[in-house]
């Protein structure tokens, strides 16, 4: 499972990120271990305000860790700053339910959801990266 945590500080390293991840995915009794497959910081710029974001990209197996993580952290203290974590989600058009229906009057979204012009600067992964086997496991 991919989690996202969203609006991180823009100071944030891979340390700062595994050292929050970490605590969610100790082992449990008659659980399998939980690791980190993959971990990526990504810069988005807002070419209208001007403004930059930065969010996380955390590959956690198994799913069902990953489901606990996302419990555990949403809602709590990142660096100083309260942050939102939920399931990340590839979005497709293909996926899209819409379009297996006719198209009636009665349709209420009238357009896509996503931010217009909002551009990836830059994967801001590779600046802290370390090996790229690079993987945790819990015991």
């Amino acid at each position: 499972m991919i989690i996202f945590l969203r609006d991180i500080p823009e100071n944030t390293r891979h340390s700062d990120i595994i050292a929050f991840v970490e605590p969610a995915l100790k082992k449990r009794w008659f659980q399998k271990k939980a690791e980190i497959v993959g971990l990526k910081v990504r810069q988005l710029k807002d070419p209208c305000a001007e403004d930059s974001e930065f969010h996380g990209v955390v590959a956690i197996e198994p799913d069902k860790a990953g489901s606990k993580a996302i419990q555990m952290l949403n809602r709590k203290k990142f660096l100083d700053k309260y942050i939102a974590v939920h399931e990340y989600h590839r979005r497709d058009w293909h996926n899209d339910p819409r379009l297996e229906r006719i198209s009636s009057a009665r349709e209420r979204r009238k357009a896509d959801r996503r931010r217009k012009g909002l551009e990836e600067v830059m994967d801001i992964t590779k600046q802290f990266s370390s090996h790229k086997t690079f993987s945790r496991q819990y015991l």
